[in-house]
């Protein structure tokens, strides 16, 4: 009559341990090698290294840190009176051109809305805003 037989491996980093043998006597060796496994780190080479080699060469798609720059600006336009009339998204756009901040695009564009209506929603909050027919409108009371 044949013994049953069964195996394990296990790996941490590059260190490999694999048996083959009698059910009892692998399930023995299993456990203590799944003992030293959780007693060490890991220490993770190859991929990740090769990786850092190479993006060290390459420029990052991203534009770095982004810096919270429509709300101090929104800020400024209220200040200066800019919402004393009844002004679209289009307009506070426009408005925020000579202020040197990025306009255009889609990014832009819901970047400025979301800081508007952050501030709307603000309790006790100067500006006012209501969406009219598909358009926002923004005005100080």
């Amino acid at each position: 009559m044949s013994d049953i037989k069964s195996r394990f491996r296990i790996r941490n980093g590059e260190i490999e341990i694999e048996y083959e043998g009698p059910l009892r006597e692998v399930n023995l060796r299993y456990e203590s090698a799944f003992e030293w496994l959780t007693s060490t780190r890991a220490k993770k080479i190859g991929k990740r290294e090769e990786k850092k080699a190479e993006e060290k060469g390459k420029k990052e798609k991203r534009g770095g840190a982004r810096r919270p720059i429509y709300g101090s600006k929104i800020e400024e336009l209220i200040a200066e009176g800019f919402f004393e009339k009844r002004k679209s998204l289009d307009d506070v756009t426009k408005g925020l051109v000579p202020k040197n901040v990025p306009t255009r695009g889609f990014g832009a564009r819901n970047a400025i809305i979301g800081n508007l209506r952050r501030k709307i929603a603000k309790k006790d909050a100067k500006l006012k805003g209501a969406k009219e027919e598909g358009t926002w409108y923004f005005w100080v009371d």
